[in-house]
């Protein structure tokens, strides 16, 4: 028998026809959950649960599939929470639409990083696991760029997976399908030419009749937030929940969940366990257990109805009705935030789905000066390690000298100034006067200082950085500010002759400085000060660190944060952020410097040789600290 003849890229007649066929089937009428419920299959390699897909498993995602298919709709923004099978979601849609009624498909992830491991880990795998796209989309071949990792091929359309940051590929061929995943994470621009996802939805214009834009992300600032900007152009639907008592729907919040928490300390902090997790209803205030309440029926209610009429539907998705989600590790991530902003703005845009509200409440000057007390002595009770930070102006240094307890409970020792050029040698012997001073503790005992971060900008940078280098053994360390979003709070760079340098995310500093000034109970992050005069800490102090506010503003088209001067000074705010910084970036030994601050001793095992070894590998400043 003869061979078939063979076409170009590998078919076969039989394969073209069957080709011929598929691209002109007309389209299946079926929903997105129909279709993941037929022919789902989830990858074992992401999924705890793998095996065949069951909508019925998290009911809340049937809304958001279908409406994918609704007639009228071609926008749909997802704001969410993690483990809520988001990104699965988008995936059924896009296997849908593969499958069922094909064309250009475009899947953007922030980065073109991400978009080739999403390809490998998320899509490679639905694909071959799910049998109607196995069959669809053509196999890979090394000399086939029909499909690559970032672009797939299949009869009717292709599949190109490409990061935020690409200007070329999103300003490329039109589509019909377009996925965004964590728009949130996106660019600013992509490379000089703007707003990416602006760049993207105008490649949807050539099918306005039949597009479908989907976008998803957790949201980050409350303002800034693209997802946010999307959910409320939308219907702004909330998922409410049918409560056990009264019968009445409402959606789930986090401040009507209630719960008993109890204390587990170790050595180096407490945690918190959840036990008894329910939810109190907002309408007849009665509580319901966490099982109880899942077992409730659920429906989508619409904030802004009027949407629809533009094609938009926006969906917010909270942990609460997520079966992935225990409301007793909810509860305690929570509390083991505490009050730390970075972590509580973590738990707010990721755990429960919500927006950060930037700090508009920070504290009032005159409140701070209101409520400073006296101390038992210069370094009061609680005080474990004292840190510096310093500020170089053409004639002074301004410094000040915080306690600090291991929760970040601070307290206000000495704020002074030195008069004189940063290049003037008194100006040093008195810092230096600082550098070795004991100050007392309640028992008579000294603490000195432990760190001091210096700041080395301004016109006399050489001379700082070189006095800063000749006291490195009083761990003194010339640093460097330098503001914008998502830097790292501290980060050490190379050094500089025999300088020690340090880099420092000021605006992160900054945030969480005006986060302890709205703390009102000591404890962690309380901010105390002293009223004993000689210690420096006068109104002007307060209104100095103070002088700043966070906002949010448009440059180019994009929300960015900055820190805008509501005061004409802002040195006390500059050198509590350096304080605070030398404190953050070192691993304390608290176990020593508590005992040490409570004066106990303890005589200490001698070393295996195993732990000699190791400490002649560490460069040792002090007994509390290391480099």
């Amino acid at each position: 028998m003869a061979r078939p003849r063979k076409m170009a890229r590998g078919l076969t007649i039989e394969g073209l026809k069957r080709f011929a066929f598929e691209t002109f089937r007309p389209p299946k009428i079926q929903t997105v959950s129909e279709w993941a419920d037929e022919n789902r299959i989830l990858s074992r390699e992401n999924s705890a649960e793998n095996g065949a897909w069951r909508t019925a498993r998290a009911p809340y995602q049937r809304e958001i599939m279908d409406a994918f298919t609704q007639p009228g709709i071609w926008k749909i923004a997802i704001m969410a929470c993690s483990q809520t099978g988001k990104t699965e979601i988008l995936n059924n849609m896009m296997g849908r639409a593969i499958d069922i009624d094909p064309g250009p498909i475009l899947y953007i992830q922030p980065t073109d990083l991400f978009a080739e491991d999403f390809s490998k880990r998320r899509i490679a795998p639905m694909i071959r696991d799910c049998e109607p796209l196995a069959r669809k989309v053509y196999e890979a071949k090394s000399r086939d760029a029909g499909n690559t990792i970032t672009l797939k091929t299949f009869a009717g359309g292709s599949l190109k997976i490409i990061g935020a940051n690409s200007p070329t590929e999103l300003a490329g061929r039109p589509v019909r399908y377009e996925f965004m995943d964590e728009i949130d994470r996106f660019p600013a621009s992509a490379g000089a030419e703007g707003d990416p996802i602006k760049l993207a939805e105008a490649r949807t214009v050539t099918f306005r009749l039949n597009r479908r834009v989907v976008m998803a992300s957790t949201p980050t600032i409350k303002g800034k937030s693209n997802i946010e900007r999307e959910y409320r152009r939308g219907t702004m639907e909330e998922y409410h929940t049918m409560c056990p008592q009264c019968g009445e729907f409402s959606f789930i919040r986090f401040d009507d969940v209630k719960f008993d928490k109890e204390e587990r300390k170790t050595e180096d902090e407490t945690q918190y366990a959840v036990t008894n997790p329910r939810w109190r209803c907002p309408k007849c205030r009665k509580e319901s257990g966490e099982a109880q309440v899942r077992r409730s029926a659920g429906k989508w209610v619409k904030q802004n109805p009027g949407a629809e009429a533009d094609g938009i539907r926006s969906f917010r998705l909270n942990p609460f009705m997520s079966p992935w989600r225990d409301w007793k590790e909810i509860a305690a991530e929570f509390l083991n935030a505490g009050k730390d902003p970075e972590l509580l703005k973590v738990f707010h845009n990721t755990v429960l789905g919500e927006t950060w509200e930037m700090f508009e409440r920070n504290g009032e000057p005159e409140k701070l000066y209101a409520r400073r007390e006296h101390y038992d002595a210069e370094v009061p009770t609680g005080v474990t390690l004292l840190t510096m930070g310093v500020d170089t102006q053409g004639n002074r240094l301004e410094y000040e000298v915080v306690g600090w307890s291991r929760a970040e409970e601070s307290w206000g020792i000495a704020r002074g100034v030195i008069p004189g050029r940063p290049e003037s040698p008194g100006v040093w012997a008195e810092l230096d006067e600082l550098l070795m001073r004991e100050w007392r503790m309640k028992d008579g005992r000294g603490m000195r200082v432990l760190a001091t971060f210096m700041d080395s900008g301004g016109l006399s940078t050489d001379a700082v950085t070189k006095e800063c280098a000749r006291r490195a053994n009083r761990r003194v360390w010339a640093i460097k500010g330098e503001g914008g979003e998502g830097k790292p709070y501290v980060w050490r760079m190379k050094n500089t002759g025999a300088a020690v340098r340090f880099m420092i995310g000021v605006d992160s500093g900054k945030e969480a400085i005006l986060h302890a000034t709205a703390v009102e109970e000591p404890g962690p992050m309380y901010m105390h000060f002293p009223t004993d005069h000689r210690a420096g800490y006068d109104i002007e102090h307060f209104r100095q660190l103070l002088s700043e506010r966070m906002a949010i503003r448009r440059r180019g088209g994009q929300a960015a944060i900055y820190f805008e001067m509501v005061y004409a000074r802002n040195e006390s705010f500059d050198i509590r952020n350096y304080a605070r910084a030398a404190f953050k970036y070192f691993r304390w030994d608290f176990d020593t410097l508590e005992q040490t601050a409570q004066g106990i001793t303890r005589e200490r095992p001698a070393p295996t040789r195993d732990e000699a070894q190791a400490r002649k590998r560490k460069m040792v400043v002090s007994p509390g600290i290391q480099v």
